[in-house]
């Protein structure tokens, strides 16, 4: 063997190796990326203490509405801890705008939230079934939110 092929194959295991660290880094620094306080909103408006009891008491009294309701999707995952999660940051956006302000949130959104999670494990149309179905039971979790938003 010539230094010529041991100097090449050297190279591509240095190659290998290099980009095996470059995509091991590039997951670590997105998997332990620091997520935004709960206290935090998207826009950057901090929730104070008031507002933030108030926030979680209304998705909890919100939440027990849509699960009287909707028991099968709390089993299919979209239960308190898919909110608190995975849903919180879009909740939380659309809790602390204000008036005019407040983004148009609908069941499709939070339908979309947890196809991210869950809709892997389904196929096809059975998908897009399962979310639109998802969508209109979502709704109601808004409508009780938004109902304690309101003061009522």
């Amino acid at each position: 063997m010539s230094d010529g092929a041991v100097n090449d194959k050297g190279e591509q295991i240095m190659m290998g190796m290099t980009s095996l660290h470059n995509t091991l880094t590039g997951w670590f620094i997105r998997v332990a990326a620091p997520r935004p306080s709960t206290r935090q909103s998207a826009q950057g408006r901090l929730l104070d203490a008031e507002e933030l009891c108030m926030f979680h008491q209304a998705l909890h009294t919100a939440y027990r509405v849509f699960a009287n309701q909707h028991p099968e999707w709390t089993q299919r995952g979209f239960d308190a801890s898919f909110l608190h999660e995975d849903a919180a940051a879009l909740l939380m956006v659309y809790w602390a705008a204000d008036g005019a302000a407040q983004p148009a949130l609908t069941g499709m959104d939070l339908a979309r939230v947890w196809e991210r999670k869950y809709g892997m494990l389904l196929c096809g149309a059975d998908r897009v079934t399962q979310v639109a179905r998802l969508a209109g039971a979502a709704n109601v979790l808004l409508t009780a939110l938004n109902r304690r938003r309101s003061g009522g």
